[in-house]
């Protein structure tokens, strides 16, 4: 069974001492990024969700593990079921156990995230959404679990200029529901303040420009895909798509 643990949760476990050191010294890390008002972390969204408390947290073992595979997979699916009663703005953060892998390169990491997604693909206990295409080269791809379309960001000790992307002590990964942006779509009023507000804090916060893979979900010219571990510069994301077969697995 999965934990998934609240704001409040794990606070009182670090206040009384059960919380293990690793998960404290990674959850302190995203609180500091979180709440850092000097900084402030581009995306608001998930400011305003750690702050309200409409976030949760999965600890899980190394992504390169089948045991954190099969943890997020029973996390993932835990989560996006208790979601929607959660609030109209939520996310799951998911840290990752450091392992030896800990110093890997931003290629590194990509494939170690995508070696979970082929994992969680593989155990999916939904079928893909029919509304959803199966296809990656198709703008309204994305990726689906339990169901339920999403929206994902990695975080790594690996990024040394996209500071956005960049976490002290392991692999992070954030999802989000894709019903958390119902109100926000690339032709409304308050999706278009949206992406102003945060490229105009990813260009104060990061030392390269925004990538130029973040684009609007389903525009022609963009691919949700490789929004989900962008590179370290301004340089675009490789154009082939990471996992083989995918329209055909599992």
């Amino acid at each position: 069974m999965s934990t998934i643990r609240t704001r409040a949760d794990i606070e009182a476990a670090i206040e009384d001492g059960s919380l293990p050191d690793w998960e404290a010294r990674r959850y302190r890390s995203f609180d500091r990024t979180m709440t850092d008002e000097e900084s402030p972390y581009p995306c608001y969204f998930a400011v305003d969700a750690h702050e309200a408390g409409d976030l949760r947290y999965l600890f899980a073992p190394p992504v390169e593990t089948e045991a954190g595979g099969a943890a997020v997979a029973d996390g993932l699916a835990d989560y996006l079921a208790a979601a929607p009663d959660i609030a109209d703005l939520t996310a799951l953060a998911v840290f990752f156990e450091p392992s030896d892998g800990a110093d890997a390169t931003v290629p590194e990491v990509r494939a170690d995230v995508w070696g979970l997604l082929r994992y969680l693909r593989q155990h999916d206990p939904e079928p893909w959404p029919q509304d959803v295409p199966a296809d990656p080269a198709d703008p309204e791809w994305e990726f689906c679990f339990a169901g339920e379309p999403m929206f994902l960001v990695a975080r790594a000790p690996a990024y040394e200029r996209r500071h956005s992307r960049y976490t002290p002590h392991g692999i992070e990964l954030t999802v989000q529901p894709r019903w958390v942006f119902d109100d926000f779509g690339g032709d409304t009023p308050a999706g278009r303040a949206a992406r102003e507000r945060i490229r105009e804090r990813l260009s104060a916060y990061d030392d390269v420009p925004v990538s130029p893979e973040v684009g609007d979900y389903a525009d022609e010219d963009s691919r949700e895909w490789k929004q989900y571990v962008l590179p370290d510069g301004d340089e675009p994301h490789p154009d082939e798509f990471p996992v083989d077969g995918w329209t055909t697995d599992p």
